[in-house]
């Protein structure tokens, strides 16, 4: 693959976020320094760094497709289904599943995704409060 300049702008993006982007977040991020740039050349290259393996594609709950660099954000996310707050879950809770799983089977385990979605607890308590004023 060729190595242009917005596909490094694009992999810079990727690499300095701590949580999985969009696309329509990284247009947003590299539209000032390029006004050229396309949404759709965005897209292009997310799925061909995806397809090439070099970057992760996740679909959450609310439907946005995000990305992040595949070997340096295998994790998973706890995400607020009210306010969309989301917390990195560290370690990972799948490991041994898959273990067993390949063992079991006799797959070659390639990957996995988690995402727990409940209400945070900022959400509760808002909601909590809302119900006991309806009272």
């Amino acid at each position: 693959m060729k190595n242009t300049k917005q596909r490094c702008a694009i992999m810079q993006i990727l690499k300095q976020s701590s949580d999985p982007v969009s696309a329509e977040d990284i247009f947003a991020a590299l539209k000032a320094e390029n006004p050229s740039l396309a949404l759709s050349t965005v897209y292009r290259n997310l799925e061909r760094f995806a397809g090439d393996g070099l970057i992760k594609k996740d679909v959450w709950r609310d439907g946005i497709v995000r990305y992040s660099i595949a070997q340096e954000h295998h994790g998973h996310y706890l995400i607020c289904t009210e306010c969309s707050a989301k917390i990195r879950i560290e370690d990972c809770p799948l490991t041994g599943i898959e273990q067993g799983l390949a063992h079991d089977t006799g797959y070659e385990i390639e990957g996995h995704t988690l995402t727990i979605y409940g209400k945070c607890p900022k959400c509760v308590r808002r909601e909590k409060a809302r119900k006991a004023q309806n009272q």
